[in-house]
């Protein structure tokens, strides 16, 4: 799917959890809510999250304590809850259960009619295996390569899909790499999945978001002009500063 969606339920507007939060806190979860969705969150340093929400090594590190205290993710920045609230198909499903109740309630005199639903629910289930079938591996790309990546998926609880593959030959496309190529540098990296902005530059991410997130330790440009400001200030003449005195004690 080239635009990956996840359910935002709308007891986000009342959960007191959420509503405790600042409003800066709440943008971050949802933040973090958009790189599971699009499987990026599990493929990110901590510095390259700090990147993807723009805060700095600080803020990220007080966001972090605070959603582990909210049990909203732990030490890992895996989101707790997020299996249990999003599904593969609810309208299939759904529709599945809908449908056999109606097949208990038809008459068992017309065994024809009843074959029918029982082979439409038949050819739902297959769809739904093919689904999550693994993926065979792709042309162009060595047996211990896809190995690898699958073993490095499975760590990640990721399982290997033919919408996941297809997104990571179109990223490494855009890069100019191969397939296996891609999967190899997922390998090395530990990431289950590849953007091509991540090699453009031929650098680490980690990399770029030290040199883009601000230390804590540089001085505020704001405060550093207000500085300057004052040291090009004029002294206030004496013969002001008598008048002032004499107005005080008036």
């Amino acid at each position: 799917m080239a635009n990956p969606w996840f359910r935002l339920y709308s007891e986000f507007a009342h959960d007191p959890k959420i509503q405790m939060l600042s409003e800066a806190m709440q943008r971050r979860y949802v933040m973090l809510m958009c790189l599971k969705c699009s499987e990026t969150l599990e493929t990110l340093h901590e510095t390259e999250i700090a990147f993807q929400l723009r805060l700095s090594t600080g803020e990220l590190d007080e966001t972090k304590q605070l959603f582990i205290s909210k049990k909203f993710i732990d030490e890992q920045w895996n989101l707790l809850n997020w299996d249990k609230r999003q599904f593969v198909s609810d309208s299939s499903t759904m529709r599945v259960a809908k449908h056999r109740e109606k097949k208990k309630q038809v008459s068992n005199a017309d065994e024809t009619l009843q074959e029918r639903p029982s082979n439409a629910i038949d050819t739902e289930q297959i769809q739904i295996q093919k689904r999550t079938t693994s993926v065979a591996t792709p042309s162009g790309v060595s047996d211990s390569v896809w190995q690898e990546f699958k073993t490095l998926r499975k760590a990640k609880k990721a399982p290997i899909t033919q919408r996941a593959i297809d997104a990571i030959t179109s990223e490494a496309n855009k890069a100019g790499w191969t397939l296996e190529k891609a999967l190899e540098e997922c390998v090395v990296r530990g990431w289950q999945a590849f953007k091509a902005d991540w090699v453009a530059t031929k650098a680490n991410p980690a990399d770029i978001v030290r040199l883009t997130v601000p230390s804590k330790n540089e001085p505020d440009p704001a405060l550093e002009k207000i500085k300057a400001d004052a040291l090009k200030a004029a002294p206030m003449p004496e013969s002001f500063r008598q008048f002032a005195k004499q107005v005080r004690k008036a």
